[in-house]
């Protein structure tokens, strides 16, 4: 009896749930929003919400899936992990359009062309995935985040009846590649995300996959046509009208990975003339290439990031570095790893060009440090 009445009251909550997320008139639109790159390593790539509004009822609420909470348990444990748990996050419009303006942020809204089944079927999906038991996700950089949400929505809206409209992408595009006009303001970034980075980012992007990011979803979404011919946007305006200028980037010469890395090989070459600076310098070189390729093999093989796994990166950053920079006996075994090391290096040189994996550039320097530093010890210990 106590089973059937549970039942029974669980049926009439979702028929008075299914009442409630009706609520759109033939007035509501839904609107794509799509937030210009902030100045946060978080918000660098853009962001996408979607914006339901009704005259009529007066729903004016933005729905946000690229939010996270910073007091979470094990957050930064979780982050690096790949378990990291985003949220969608329902705030008022004016909040959102507030928090952006606030941060310098310029935003496009483009009304989707919706008929008002369509508007009711996309609140009802959003009303759904908002609840409590529904609203967090494990964030992919890649495969999951703000931006790809919004796109299969979009396509459980049609029933998957929709054809996104590619034309317009240039193809043979690597997934690591779309990246990059993201990152020209920000050097070190762009070297710290090539560093871990893996094989997997290389892999040619398909049409959905671009939508990764909220530009390109916009885009996207602005050539797309539904029944061959209905176009899926209806209107677009930006916020403000002027869209706020991108501040300019005037690199210096610590701006230049590439250069600093150069700087620091010389620095290594010149302590090769005097035992103790080389010996000071030596440690600190293979500590913190271990250290780096220990970073490298945690987030190849202990977590669920996807974009990091088979990264060949590791093969000139060795972990095994930690078991050795600290030791200044020459023994025929240390010297036999550090020759090892070298060629190894010196491989990884040899075919850096044809390498299914983009190797950042500006570890070239340091990797020639390798192969350096590895023959210098046979030699001395010779």
């Amino acid at each position: 009896m106590r089973f059937i009445l549970s039942a029974l009251f669980t049926l009439f909550c979702s028929l008075l749930s299914a009442q409630n997320v009706a609520l759109l008139s033939d007035s509501a639109r839904v609107s794509l929003m799509t937030v210009s790159p902030g100045s946060e390593l978080y918000s660098i790539f853009g962001h996408s919400a979607l914006r339901v509004y009704d005259p009529v009822t007066r729903i004016n609420r933005v729905y946000n899936y690229g939010t996270f909470d910073f007091d979470q348990p094990n957050f930064y444990l979780n982050f690096c992990r790949g378990k990291l748990l985003y949220s969608l996050d329902v705030e008022s419009y004016r909040n959102f359009e507030f928090g952006n303006l606030h941060d310098h942020r310029w935003m496009s809204e483009q009304v989707l062309n919706l008929s008002p089944a369509q508007c009711n079927r996309i609140f009802e999906l959003l009303q759904t995935n908002a609840l409590p038991e529904n609203r967090d996700y494990k964030y992919d950089f890649f495969y999951d985040n703000c931006a790809t949400r919004i796109r299969d929505l979009l396509k459980e809206t049609f029933y998957h009846q929709i054809s996104f409209d590619s034309s317009g992408l240039k193809p043979g595009v690597t997934m690591r590649q779309l990246l990059k006009p993201y990152l020209q303001n920000s050097p070190w970034t762009d070297f710290g995300i090539d560093l871990i980075l893996g094989w997997a980012a290389d892999r040619k992007a398909r049409a959905e996959d671009y939508m990764f990011l909220p530009d390109h979803v916009h885009d996207i979404f602005a050539a797309t046509k539904t029944d061959g011919h209905v176009p899926l946007v209806r209107s677009e305006h930006f916020i403000p009208e002027n869209k706020m200028p991108t501040p300019g980037f005037h690199p210096g010469f610590l701006d230049r990975p590439f250069w600093v890395m150069c700087f620091f090989a010389l620095l290594g070459l010149l302590s090769m003339a005097n035992p103790r600076t080389e010996r000071i310098f030596d440690t600190l070189f293979w500590l913190l290439l271990g250290l780096a390729g220990l970073v490298i093999a945690l987030l190849w093989f202990a977590t669920d990031h996807s974009a990091t796994k088979t990264n060949l990166n590791m093969f000139w950053a060795l972990p095994t570095h930690l078991l050795f920079f600290w030791r200044r006996n020459r023994s025929e075994f240390v010297e036999h790893y550090f020759t090892g090391t070298a060629i190894l290096a010196a491989l990884m040189l040899i075919f850096w060009a044809w390498i299914p994996q983009a190797l950042p550039v500006a570890a070239i320097p340091v990797v020639v440090l390798v192969v350096v530093k590895g023959i210098w010890r046979r030699r001395g210990a010779a």
